[in-house]
């Protein structure tokens, strides 16, 4: 769901900056054209923040790595050991 309400809202401030620079630019010294597009701007940058925020880190719980057999070779821990280590 986070996908898509971040790209309807990138959307829609793209498509404000854009109508604001056309209506800046055919009025001219129309100081309320201007600042629309300094705001519009902004919420932009705004929005881009609000989208590369890193998505919360999902739980560990309850996993437990069984190896069976004999391991030979480098071996590589993607995740922090909690609790026992059992060796052989």
């Amino acid at each position: 769901m986070r996908r898509w309400l971040t790209a309807l809202a990138v959307a829609v401030v793209t498509t404000g900056v854009g109508i604001s620079v056309n209506i800046a630019t055919d009025l001219g010294s129309n100081m309320w054209a201007w600042i629309a597009v300094a705001v519009l701007t902004l919420a932009a940058a705004v929005v881009a923040a609000w989208t590369m925020r890193p998505a919360q880190p999902q739980a560990h719980t309850g996993t437990s790595n069984v190896v069976g057999g004999e391991v030979t070779g480098t071996v590589v821990q993607a995740n922090t050991i909690n609790g026992d280590l059992h060796l052989g």
